[in-house]
């Protein structure tokens, strides 16, 4: 497959980008301005492993394939001390890069035209089969499939999930298998959880097994599809002497689920279940050089680092300005040392905290450093540095000394733009909840003059990533910049800084509160609309923005936010909500454990008061702005939004973008490029005719335009912004 296949738009699509983006001001910078086709074909580096003698690097960078109509990954090599890569294979999926202990090669899960198998990936590049399942299970929103979730594209799935011994000579895997005999009958909660299933779906098993030095294979254990931790942490395990311990779910008839450790002994091959589960999970924390569990702990913007140690007894590092993951963890073969990832509070970024007994040092870059790995001993580092403004590419760390040395860019042409100017900020809401994010002025900013302003909103995904579709989607951020808008990438009050938002937060994660459903609204919700309308006045204070020229836009967590926000303030003065629909009351059938907390109940009887106060659909005659709802599987709760918006006579348009498929539904990340394309320029034209009172020529659907002329003359006047809804 050639370059242009993989990252070329057909001619006409290019231009219509082209003509979205104009070119910057002459002199004003080097480099050329973003079109649609760069933030289209932008690369993300999902997986990146070092070799285990630290000279050769395997990454995957999945980008857009217009031709095919979906997202596709390339696998690479790079030879470290060289300085150079290339290309071993184009794959419709490519996860779980891990080395294979005591050799000098990897394994992957792949899909390249088999399903997704277990291969083998040689430091000289050939790619061989390791375990296939030669009856792959169909997985995704498409119809006779099993579903993943609405991020997991269509695709087929023969082994699910493995991991190596520490020597290299067990593989324990698990593989999805389609269930046989009569179909299914379903009783009371089962029948239930189907009322907003949209495509027909097939019954299917995930069975794990345990492969011997000598070849032999035998069956461990065999777990419904409805298991969490068998179907998205398969491979999770931890070998402990001749056990192999691994976590499973067990839907005990409540709103949650209760978990248990099994232990499988590879020699004896019998099963026992760990009596303290509490304990057990300790085994897959973070673990420190003092043989504890490391863990930041606290509220405010300093947090303290500290590792809980088997006898009890803590040992306080400090106090830091950032929170600790397992997104670019590990230990050395010693135990001496540890390294975690860590996300700053002020300024989202991300970067590495090396741990040892003497102390800690943190390592951070001129952006984010993501996707780490690291050699055994924990004395180097490969990662992916990325910003906001700043392309992805690899770098090398010394771990030492903190040094780190450029590789290769991922993508040379992401070096030909001219950086936007973004600027991290933080703001305060009326309430004292701080709230990170960015700024991304437009091109050609002069000091002095307003601008419309567009509000980017998705939970806490404002951070220093390029072009990241987490945290835009659909939202054209830099497009929107080089068109003349300010943009607002900004993110929810963070937990970390209050015991009640985090007492709120786990409330809504276990499906009961306390506290209270009225302190849950205010908490999770209004505390975030309080930031995002803050935020526009002090940038309205400042000179910066117009504040009657103001958008909001947010998919999932942010379309909640945005449908929260439209209801309970003036701000703003247009709107997209992308494939949301949480809050209205039909969803509950589908997710009880998630509205009980935030409304008391269902939506009748003694909680129907909640609804009523709360929820968008319910507050329709409270709106002003003009509403754009983008879906990729249409549901019950964004058509009750749609009908309460037309019913108030709001302006209103809900935009249904289909699958690859009569069969199949887009994904909650759009994975098909068209779609993309299309949603990114239908959001410009919606803003811009709405905010701007301009109609552009290459808005996707051109034959809306007469549908929005009518709604801005029949539709109820605009709201007064000096006075709050009522």
């Amino acid at each position: 497959m050639t370059q242009h296949t993989i990252i070329g738009l057909s001619a006409a699509a290019f231009l219509a980008a082209a003509a979205l983006s104009p070119v910057a001001t002459a002199g004003e910078s080097e480099g050329r301005s973003w079109t649609l086709d760069d933030i289209l074909h932008a690369p993300e580096v999902s997986e990146l492993t070092l070799s285990a003698n630290g000279r050769f690097a395997l990454y995957a960078a999945e980008i857009a394939d217009s031709e095919a109509k979906r997202t596709r990954t390339q696998i690479r090599i790079v030879d470290i001390g060289a300085g150079t890569q290339h290309d071993l294979s184009s794959a419709s999926i490519a996860k779980s890069f891990k080395r294979i202990p005591g050799t000098e090669d990897w394994s992957a899960l792949l899909d390249i035209g088999e399903g997704q198998q277990l291969y083998r990936i040689g430091a000289n590049g050939g790619i061989q089969p390791l375990v296939a399942n030669p009856e792959p299970v169909a997985v995704g929103k498409a119809d006779l499939s099993v579903s993943m979730g609405g991020g997991a594209m269509p695709h087929s799935v023969g082994i699910l999930g493995y991991d190596w011994s520490p020597d290299g000579k067990w593989l324990w895997y698990s593989r999805l298998k389609a269930k046989a005999g009569p179909p299914h009958i379903r009783f009371d909660e089962e029948v239930s959880t189907l009322a907003n299933r949209k495509r027909s779906s097939i019954e299917a098993e995930i069975e794990v097994f345990l492969r011997a030095p000598d070849g032999t294979v035998a069956k461990v254990i065999t777990r419904p599809t409805r298991d969490r931790m068998a179907m998205y942490a398969g491979g999770r395990v931890i070998w402990q002497g001749d056990e192999i311990l691994f976590r499973i779910e067990s839907p005990d008839g409540t709103l949650g689920s209760v978990f248990e450790t099994r232990a499988w002994n590879r020699k004896r091959q019998t099963m026992r279940t760990l009596s303290n589960e509490r304990n057990a999970r300790t085994l897959t924390m973070l673990r420190g050089p003092r043989n504890g569990i490391l863990t930041t702990g606290g509220t405010g913007t300093m947090l303290e680092l500290a590792e809980m140690r088997p006898d009890g007894q803590r040992h306080i590092y400090g106090r830091f300005g950032f929170t600790i993951s397992d997104s670019n963890y590990a230990l050395s073969n010693d135990g001496h040392r540890a390294v975690v990832g860590t996300r700053s509070i002020e300024n989202p970024r991300y970067g590495l905290l090396l741990v040892e007994r003497s102390g800690v040092r943190e390592i951070t870059g001129a952006a984010s450093l993501t996707k780490c790995d690291f050699d055994d001993r924990i004395t180097q580092a490969v990662c992916v540095e990325e910003g906001m403004a700043t392309p992805p590419k690899l770098v090398h760390i010394d771990l030492a000394s903190g040094k780190i040395d450029p590789l290769l860019p991922v993508s040379a042409r992401y070096d030909e733009i001219a950086p936007l100017d973004t600027r991290p900020r933080r703001w305060t809401n009326r309430d004292g909840y701080k709230v990170s994010g960015y700024v991304m002025y437009p091109r050609g900013y002069r000091p002095g003059s307003r601008y419309p302003a567009i509000v980017i909103t998705h939970g806490f995904d404002a951070d220093e990533r390029f072009a990241d579709p987490e945290n835009q989607w659909n939202y054209p951020a830099q497009l929107f910049a080089e068109r003349g808008y300010v943009v607002m990438l900004i993110n929810d009050p963070s937990p970390s800084q209050s015991a009640d938002l985090r007492a709120a937060y786990n409330a809504w994660s276990r499906g009961s509160g306390p506290p209270d459903p009225k302190t849950m609204q205010r908490l999770i919700w209004l505390e975030s609309v309080h930031a995002l309308e803050d935020a526009v006045n002090e940038l309205a204070a400042e000179g910066l923005i117009d504040p009657q020229r103001v958008g909001i836009a947010g998919y999932s967590r942010g379309a909640q936010v945005v449908n929260v926000a439209i209801t309970h303030s003036r701000a703003f003065h247009a709107a997209s909500s992308g494939d949301g629909g949480f809050l209205e009351p039909s969803g509950y059938a589908g997710w009880p454990a998630g509205y009980n907390p935030v409304y008391g109940g269902p939506p009748f009887g003694e909680h129907f008061e909640q609804y009523l106060r709360f929820a968008p659909s319910l507050n329709a005659e409270k709106i002003c702005a003009p509403v754009l709802q983008q879906v990729a599987a249409a549901a019950s709760m964004q058509a009750e939004l749609f009908e309460a918006l037309r019913a108030a006579n709001v302006p209103t348009q809900l935009t249904y973008y289909p699958g690859a498929s009569p069969a199949s539904d887009e994904t909650h990340i759009f994975h098909i490029p068209s779609n993309r394309l299309l949603a990114m320029r239908e959001n410009i034209a919606w803003f811009d005719y709405w905010l701007l009172g301009k109609r552009d020529a290459d808005a996707p659907f051109p034959e809306r335009i007469a549908a929005w002329d009518r709604m801005a003359k029949e539709g109820r006047p605009r709201c007064d912004t000096a006075k709050p809804p009522p």
